[in-house]
């Protein structure tokens, strides 16, 4: 309340009976605030007011923070499969392309089994004889190896029938000493040759 209300803190007049008013403030009129009270308890909430217009859209907020992707769900069932349409029919052929580059040769692949053998052709005609190569020359005498040991001297054979007797001659070749060793028959059957000559029982 100022100086200038009444006693019911109005500016109009109360309605009798009217208090009486308060007395004039002290000069100066400038009062010093004292300390504030404490908060008094809270009152009932009263009725809600009638819900006023809707005010203007405001500014459109910042793109928020996209969320993260849900689980997949569950494959669907396959539908069936259509049926096939009808061929079209075939476009002109293309340009040749270019021909690519060779390939790497592939790894040689295992022998296969020998097959079974065939029937034998018949023989070729015989070609002719081609002519005789020189004489080549002749290699160096071989060393001339050592006689072997003289072996045993085998078992005296049989003696053989004797032959039919032969026109009567009176010629008689000389005797001849047996050969006793390898070394003398050489010799002893020269002696007997020249002996047979001398006798005229070998021509010469």
């Amino acid at each position: 309340m100022n100086r200038f209300q009444n006693s019911c803190g109005c500016a109009d007049r109360c309605p009798p009976p009217c208090p009486a008013p308060f007395p004039p403030p002290p000069f100066p009129p400038q009062y010093v605030l004292g300390p504030t009270g404490p908060q008094g308890v809270q009152g009932i909430q009263g009725v809600p007011g009638p819900i006023g217009p809707t005010g203007p859209q405001g500014v459109q907020g910042l793109q928020g923070v996209p969320g993260a992707p849900g689980a997949i769900g569950p494959t669907g069932p396959q539908g069936q499969t259509g049926a096939t349409g009808a061929a079209g029919p075939q476009g002109p052929q293309g340009i040749q392309g270019v021909a690519g580059a060779a390939g790497a040769a592939g790894a040689t692949g295992p022998t296969g089994p020998i097959g079974p053998q065939g029937i034998a052709g018949a023989a070729g005609a015989v070609g002719p004889t081609g002519a005789t190569g020189p004489t080549g020359p002749t290699g160096p005498q071989g060393l001339v190896g050592s006689d072997g040991e003289q072996g045993p001297q085998g078992p005296t054979g049989p003696t053989g029938p004797t032959g039919p007797t032969g026109p009567s001659d009176t010629r008689a070749a000389a005797a001849v000493a047996d050969a006793t060793s390898v070394e003398d028959v050489v010799e002893q059957f020269n002696a007997l040759l020249a002996n047979l000559r001398a006798a005229g029982l070998l021509s010469t």
